[in-house]
């Protein structure tokens, strides 16, 4: 009984780290060990402890003057052990979208029933709906997880959200799998997946699905415009710079 106990402590402790290290953000690269404790909603000691840890084992670094703590050299590390590609060559075709259009470009994955933002480009005007690197938001109800959830086939789709009801974020989200589905197949026909103010009141999402990379993952890319400035002419010029990626998923491509 002990150790069951043991293991499940070990867990949670390996859990709350993570959380730590999830908690920095492109728009928030350092914080305090206060700072952490009441985002996490995590008591100060305990917080302590895991970031000591995590200094000494190379996951955060702690600047001396101020004591405030960043992502650490082994994080940079393991970050180029992975695909970079994919994101690296988005991010230049994300930069000619921004340019041409002066909004907000995202790159996302799906994970779960959520995506998952790993890139993201902001336009820098007043008004726009810039999302922070690893950001999480609701598949069913944005643009680039419709798009997403589009390359899946509908029992692997369904049996990951289920029936419903999910969650609805303003009036306008779809809830359930019977108004899901006709928007999934309306996505694979047109290829470009919308999301007029589903997802947060006064934001249109406009996205397409990326095809495989060399290791099968799927990209999702969208460009977010408020509502004032989604005019028409505007919208679809949008989609139709969208569909003339040569990475993008074919009309009525189905699962990529």
């Amino acid at each position: 009984m002990r150790k069951a106990v043991s293991v499940s402590e070990s867990v949670k402790t390996l859990a709350r780290g993570l959380d730590i290290l999830r908690s920095f953000r492109a728009d928030r690269p350092e914080a305090t060990q206060s700072e952490i404790a009441a985002a996490l909603g995590l008591p100060l000691p305990t917080v302590g402890r895991l970031c000591r840890t995590l200094v000494a084992e190379g996951f955060l670094e702690a600047d001396t003057g101020s004591r405030r703590l960043r992502l650490g050299p082994e994080i940079s590390r393991m970050a180029l052990l992975g695909p970079r590609d994919p994101v690296a060559i988005g991010r230049i075709w994300m930069a000619d979208l921004a340019e041409r259009f002066g909004e907000d470009v995202n790159l996302a994955v799906l994970n779960g029933t959520q995506v998952l933002f790993v890139d993201s480009l902001a336009s820098g005007r007043t008004l726009s709906a810039t999302t922070a690197i690893g950001t999480r938001a609701p598949a069913h109800c944005t643009a680039v997880g419709k798009c997403l959830l589009a390359q899946l086939d509908d029992n692997v789709a369904l049996d990951r959200l289920g029936t419903g009801p999910y969650e609805r974020r303003t009036g306008k989200s779809l809830t359930s799998w019977s108004r899901l589905r006709p928007e999934l197949d309306s996505i694979r026909a047109t290829q470009v997946a919308r999301s007029f103010e589903e997802y947060e009141e006064g934001l249109v999402g406009l996205a397409v699905a990326l095809r495989r990379d060399g290791n099968g993952q799927i990209y999702g890319l969208s460009v977010a415009v408020p509502s004032v400035r989604a005019k028409p002419d505007i919208v679809a010029a949008i989609e139709d710079a969208l569909r003339a990626d040569p990475r993008a998923v074919p009309a009525r491509g189905g699962t990529a």
